[in-house]
């Protein structure tokens, strides 16, 4: 059993995984447990236990920040996220016509309760995904099959049911393009502060600006207005893969930047 672990690495992953199908399972059986705390602490126990065995130390995973440069990282990852979310939806209003105006009803606290969750699910969903698994992949088996392997339980954890198979693919695509550009943002960093940076910022303002009429919702910083018969695959869909590429695309492309590289 050893040498198979150590010989194939993806075997590794593979058992990871394993662990945490299992539990979901038992979170879906007791309700108590289908909580973001209990994920994390299976995923910190279920990691800790395999870097036991490649004697290798937790903080090797890279999650906590300890340098100035890793805090700048998470930042500018949370601004960056919430300008890609607005962009998004601006380029989805320009698509749809649909009109918009600002929510003057605004309760501080509750944006304030809505980015703490966003940005401690983020630290959690990065860590699980981003963490143990992905950088096992990406030691042994390069960027993209790495970036493959990861996004496809990352597409498939954002699936539920009473989804249409027309539902189930576009959250496997859009979801998929999430993971990449977190994983890439990984993998210019050598740290998780960027890519839950940005899964944060993207999260705080997906739950406070809604892109289309069917999404509005009563404490929303903006309420929509507008007719979802116009609505469609390439108006609501295509600005979110667009803006994502671009993103993928500005990261991939870092190096190339010396004022950049400075802070990554």
């Amino acid at each position: 059993m050893k040498i198979i672990l150590n010989d194939f690495p993806w075997t590794k992953v593979v058992l990871y995984f394993t662990v945490m199908g299992a539990a979901m399972q038992i979170a879906g059986l007791v309700p108590f447990l289908n909580d973001f705390w209990f994920f994390f602490l299976v995923s910190a126990a279920d990691s800790w236990l395999l870097l036991r065995w490649e004697e290798r130390k937790f903080a090797q995973l890279h999650l906590l920040p300890k340098t100035r440069r890793h805090w700048l990282q998470g930042l500018s990852g949370i601004f960056a996220g919430c300008g890609m979310l607005l962009a998004t939806a601006a380029i989805t209003l320009f698509l749809t016509g649909d009109g918009w105006q600002v929510n003057r009803d605004v309760d501080p606290v509750y944006i304030m309760v809505v980015f703490v969750s966003c940005l401690w699910s983020s630290v959690v969903q990065e860590f699980v995904f981003r963490g143990y698994p992905f950088q096992t992949m990406l030691d042994n088996y390069g960027t993209w099959k790495a970036q493959v392997a990861i996004a496809i339980p990352f597409g498939f954890m954002h699936v539920h049911a009473g989804m249409d198979f027309f539902s189930v693919l576009t959250t496997i695509l859009t979801t998929g393009l999430g993971s990449v550009l977190f994983g890439m943002a990984y993998v210019k960093t050598k740290h998780l502060a960027l890519p839950i940076g940005l899964h944060a910022g993207w999260n705080f303002v997906q739950a406070l600006v809604p892109r289309a009429a069917a999404g509005n919702m009563g404490r929303s910083l903006v309420q929509i207005s507008g007719d979802a018969d116009r609505y469609n695959f390439a108006n609501i869909v295509g600005p979110y893969i667009v803006v994502t590429l671009i993103a993928i695309a500005v990261l991939a492309n870092l190096d190339a930047s010396r004022k950049m590289k400075e802070l990554f």
